[in-house]
């Protein structure tokens, strides 16, 4: 099994709320420190141009490749297809990275450990866990655990993994299922100008349904909820299409797929209100600048 990473940079910014200790040059940092504990390869996809400071890290560390003016799924896309077009091989591990995520030093060290013992296909660093679920910290209240749901724990070297519903566009996957699955993020993308529903996509191909069919049937006849005209015309819009995610999802046994996420979290997305739990993250981004001999 060979280790590939693929880092998502995208030369603006977003308006997001971010922790005081964010930054695009500390999340790389991160990723790198992480990466010299493990025999990899590594290819940086920029959506740019790219600031020269983070392209200064990039210089000899990997591949670069400038893809600029792609947008985010166009992006999420174009590294999707990546082991396809290199021909990598099925039992190979790919991690998809973007350049908002801060990792432990360790991260990867234990991804790596835990795609040779755990039986899953996805692998999430990053992933709502769930005794955040039962606290209520998910990002869309109206994620439910569906129907036939198994609960599973793997402890692999002292680190805890646990089977989990969704991830983001920040994940470990095998390559195998990577292309048996490509398909449904297709589908997902199709009513959408720049949006991806990771979410959604996650679900089915573990073979679970991401809707209520009670809720979609409301929304096809602008019965939504608590919702404007405009929110019930568009919840209806895409009722047909969440309907055929809902079908896309009932999966032959063979062909579903595990995802599994590390708790606590081995990296956060540096998005404020999202900050993964149980890590002092700020120790973390102070840490990664003492590793890489970088000033903050």
């Amino acid at each position: 099994m060979t280790l590939r990473i693929v880092y998502r940079s995208y030369g603006g910014d977003n308006a997001k709320a971010r922790p005081p200790y964010y930054s695009k040059q500390t999340a790389l940092r991160s990723l790198l420190t992480a990466a010299d504990a493990v025999d990899h390869e590594l290819v940086f996809l920029n959506d740019g141009p790219v600031a020269e400071p983070v392209l200064e890290l990039m210089r000899g560390r990997g591949e670069i490749v400038a893809l600029p003016g792609l947008g985010l799924f166009g992006s999420l896309m174009a590294a999707l297809r990546l082991p396809g077009e290199r021909g990598w091989a099925d039992d190979d591990l790919v991690y998809f990275c973007e350049d908002d995520y801060l990792h432990t030093a360790d991260a990867l060290e234990h991804l790596v450990r835990a795609a040779a013992q755990v039986p899953a296909h996805y692998f999430a660093l990053y992933g709502t866990l769930p005794a955040e679920r039962a606290a209520g910290r998910v990002s869309d209240p109206s994620h439910v655990q569906p129907r036939g749901w198994r609960a599973q724990e793997w402890d692999v070297d002292g680190q805890v993994w646990v089977r989990v519903l969704g991830t983001t566009s920040t994940f470990g996957v095998r390559v195998g299922a990577l292309r048996t699955d490509l398909p449904l993020v297709r589908q997902a993308k199709v009513p959408h100008t720049n949006m991806y529903r990771d979410w959604d996509v996650s679900l089915a191909y573990q073979g679970f349904e991401p809707y209520r069919w009670g809720g979609l049937l409301r929304d096809l006849v602008l019965l939504t909820p608590a919702a404007s005209l405009r929110d019930r015309v568009r919840s209806a819009v895409l009722a047909p299409f969440k309907m055929g995610m809902n079908l896309r999802s009932h999966r032959l046994p063979r062909h579903r797929h595990v995802l599994v996420a590390a708790s606590p979290n081995l990296a956060t997305h540096l998005e404020t209100a999202y900050l993964a739990t149980g890590r002092d993250w700020e120790k973390v981004a102070r840490e990664t600048g003492e590793w890489t001999g970088a000033a903050r």
